[in-house]
């Protein structure tokens, strides 16, 4: 029988915790890099990625008006459901492959049919079991407790997550100007998890300008890092907008405040934002 009105929280967190044991299984069993085939996203699906989709989907599909969007299967369930799971079983399945200890799974639950309509998200650290949860208007958790961005105010005090892979050329001379005034850049291979991070003070900046970050890296952490008191626009300081669809890419620029935000839009250099809406 088909759930109505699920606790998500209950809910998602029971399927995480299923996640969790099946790829750390998969962990310890030497197959970290075993390809099992091609997701809808168009990369290549890892056995871990599969297995933690599945679990997931077992308790997803139970639940009824839903349909699930995911990086591996595509569109699934009922697809005229009023409301849309948005789900990366496994961000940072290349941290995963190489044994790096940094990659999580991502549910973000939407009722409509963009970004800015996902109303609850949930973020599974699937090393340490850490869970980050927030629902629109009231606030972020992380294991139940509430969070908050950092106070960092000053560009040259902040540690900020930029993701740089695979940048080019231009990409990377409009990034030169930030890279240098910020206390500390890093960037760890999982965005949804340095999302995380972002809300809860750990980093106090997050950009990811390449346009390559689909919706299913993204719903959860960036709802967890709003709620948390993050400012969030693209690189021109426009509200973000992505529709729930795998060909949709979004672009991202994060901070714990808007006094911080607002130095960080200036060190970004000009450069075309043809996808980027307001």
């Amino acid at each position: 029988m088909k759930q109505e009105h699920p606790d998500w929280a209950e809910l998602l967190g029971t399927a995480f915790s299923t996640a969790k044991m099946s790829v750390s299984r998969i962990a310890s069993s030497g197959e970290r890099a075993t390809i099992v085939g091609k997701g809808a996203a168009g990369d290549e699906t890892i056995l871990a990625d599969k297995v933690a989709e599945d679990s997931i989907l077992s308790v997803l599909l139970r639940v009824r008006d839903v349909s699930v969007l995911s990086e591996e299967a595509g569109s699934l369930g009922d697809t005229h459901g009023r409301l849309t799971a948005v789900l990366d079983p496994l961000d940072g399945s290349a941290n995963f492959e190489r044994g790096i200890p940094f990659y999580c799974t991502s549910i973000a639950i939407a009722d409509g049919p963009t970004v800015q309509d996902v109303f609850f998200g949930i973020v599974g650290n699937l090393v340490t079991g850490d869970t980050y949860i927030a629902e629109k208007g009231k606030g972020a958790t992380k294991n139940g407790k509430p969070i908050k961005t950092s106070p960092t105010q000053e560009l040259c005090e902040s540690v900020a997550a930029i993701d740089m892979s695979r940048g080019s050329a231009q990409l990377l001379e409009s990034l030169q100007s930030l890279v240098s005034n910020v206390r500390r850049q890093v960037h760890y291979g999982a965005n949804a998890l340095e999302l995380c991070y972002l809300a809860e003070g750990r980093f106090d900046v997050f950009v990811d300008i390449r346009r390559r970050m689909r919706i299913t890296d993204f719903a959860a952490g960036y709802l967890i890092a709003a709620e948390a008191g993050a400012s969030i626009t693209d690189a021109k300081g426009r509200r973000l907008f992505c529709r729930l669809d795998l060909t949709d890419k979004v672009e991202c620029v994060a901070s714990a405040n808007p006094m911080l935000h607002e130095e960080i839009l200036k060190q970004i250099g000009p450069e075309p934002s043809p996808h980027s809406v307001i």
